[in-house]
Order: C-alpha cells, then structure tokens, then sequence
C-alpha cells in the first residue's frame, strides 16, 4: 500500500507543470498554445506506457477541455470569469482523469503482487 502511495505521488507531481501551465493561462498572449503545452508535459510522462484506449481517451479529454479554456478565455471575447473559472476547473479534471490512468497503467505494468504465500499462513 505504501508503494501505492509513492507512485501515486510521483506521477502527480510529475503532473504539476501541467497543472501549472493550466493555472497560469491568460489567453491574453497570442503566443500561447495551451493545449499543445499541456499535452506535451503529459506525453512525456506517457512516453515509455504502450498507448491504451483509456490513455488516448484521456489524452483526448485533456485536449478538448484545455481548447474550451482557450476559447472561454480569448482576449477578443466576451471573458466571463465565472465561465473561465469552470473551464479551468474541467481541465484540472482532465488532469486528474490522466493521473488516475497513468496510475494504473504502471501498476499493471509492475505487475500484481503474488498472493500465494499470503494463503498459506496459518491464521492466529
């Protein structure tokens, strides 16, 4: 379980400059690629996994909702903080969706622990 936590931690801070990037985006700068930023963070992370349709829907999610956020935030729309504040929080879930799948992804890829001994103690 311990393991567990440490992965978990590990992939999520790893996850941070994403994060981050979605947290600082103004749209106010026309040589801003949200998307293309966020996703190259999150590539690099997914680099050595063999691509599951769980990992290319998530991936597709995080794109979708980080070109929402572009659009929300455009310098030349009507900019609704209540509506950028939401997008932002949609993104951060998409995030939080790849985390969850990348986590999985390197426990299936280590392998489940062996349960047998555990059977053959004798119970106190």
């Amino acid at each position: 379980m311990h393991d567990d936590s440490i992965l978990r931690q590990e992939i999520r801070s790893s996850l941070s400059r994403a994060r981050s990037l979605i947290r600082t985006y103004s749209g106010l700068y026309s040589s801003e690629d949200l998307a293309r930023d966020v996703l190259t963070v999150c590539d690099e992370l997914a680099r050595t996994l063999h691509p599951t349709p769980r990992l290319k829907e998530a991936r597709r999610v995080i794109q979708e909702r980080c070109a929402k956020l572009v659009r929300d935030a455009d310098r030349f729309s009507m900019r609704d903080p209540l509506t950028i504040a939401a997008s932002r929080a949609q993104a951060f879930a998409s995030i939080d969706i790849l985390q969850d799948v990348l986590f999985e992804m390197h426990k299936a890829e280590t392998g489940a622990p062996r349960i047998g001994p555990l059977l053959r103690r004798r119970s106190s």
